[in-house]
């Protein structure tokens, strides 16, 4: 069955550390990982299979001036529709 913690082991296993701050607000997983991996973490969420994160239901960018270093959110909102989950992926960058 897939779940929140089952997701976020999987993302352990593969990425290590490199993969934080893991919330669920709403019981949806959120996480955030470095913009370097950002496709390499999208091709494991889609290519996986136990995973199937295959639907891109959002894709938003928030901006915070005064967070310097990490001004630039790019969000993701990943779906595995025959599960019926959804997560929240987040990288953040700076505006240069």
């Amino acid at each position: 069955m897939l779940n929140n913690d089952y997701i976020k082991q999987r993302l352990t296993e593969k990425f290590g550390e490199q993969v934080t701050n893991f919330e669920e607000p709403f019981e949806m997983l959120t996480f955030e990982a470095p913009k370097e991996i950002n496709l390499k973490v999208l091709q494991f969420l889609y290519d996986d299979e136990g995973l199937q994160f295959r639907f891109l239901t959002d894709l938003q960018a928030v901006h915070y001036p005064d967070n310097t270093g990490r001004e630039l959110a790019v969000v993701y909102y990943l779906d595995n529709l025959q599960a019926n989950v959804r997560i929240r992926f987040k990288v953040y960058t700076n505006i240069s």
